[in-house]
């Protein structure tokens, strides 16, 4: 993968993880192309066209179906490209990762699954947070394995095994979760536990 001279110490770092997780990737996993779609949905609302045809470029298209599945490894590429495009609007890399991942989050919200779920969950982070696994499991097919641990009221563990998704990603899908169905000031903080496994340390007000 080319890098240029005097890029930024973070993205190198971030284009090498890249290069590792798509090495641990097989041809069985896959993710939902709904999240797919968020990401370029966001490209688009940029109104860069160059940018949007260099993320279908590397994806492999334009148009998902919501809930079948696509290669994780196109997925990756398509965050890690559009995280690059957007850094500057968002901070850096890592803050367009969150950013993109709050988006995925909101727009699983507004589609015909979710919006039940966003009514029946409202006001209930707790049940929300127990739901997790499922929709972890429906969400990919990576065979990983999402646990959710609680400490007290108001904060909980969320551990994912075998999960291909960058942690800022991450962080910022639960942050919005948490944000739809009325938690107050939810904050996440995650850690490295081994290749492809992270903890997400959740609380909120």
């Amino acid at each position: 993968m080319r890098r240029e001279t005097g890029a930024d110490p973070g993205e190198v770092g971030a284009e090498l993880e890249l290069e590792r997780r798509l090495g641990l990737a097989t041809p069985a996993d896959s993710v939902r192309g709904m999240f797919f779609r968020s990401v370029l949905e966001v490209m688009w609302a940029l109104g860069d066209e160059a940018s949007v045809e260099h993320c279908v470029e590397v994806c492999g298209r334009r148009k998902f179906a919501d809930f079948t599945c696509y290669p994780t490894g196109d997925f990756l590429k398509l965050l890690w490209t559009s995280a690059r495009l957007l850094g500057n609007a968002y901070g850096d890399f890592q803050g367009a990762m969150r950013a993109l991942g709050r988006r995925a989050a909101t727009d699983f919200f507004a589609t015909s699954t979710g919006r039940p779920l966003r009514t029946l969950l409202s006001g209930q982070p707790k049940k929300l947070l127990d739901s997790l696994p499922m929709a972890y499991a429906a969400a990919a097919a990576n065979g990983g394995q999402c646990q959710v641990l609680w400490a007290e009221s108001g904060s909980a563990l969320v551990r994912l095994d075998r999960d291909f998704l960058p942690r800022a990603y991450v962080e910022g899908a639960l942050v919005a979760a948490l944000e739809v169905v009325g938690a107050r000031e939810p904050r996440v903080w995650s850690r490295v536990l081994g290749p492809l496994s992270s903890e997400f340390v959740l609380s909120w007000g």
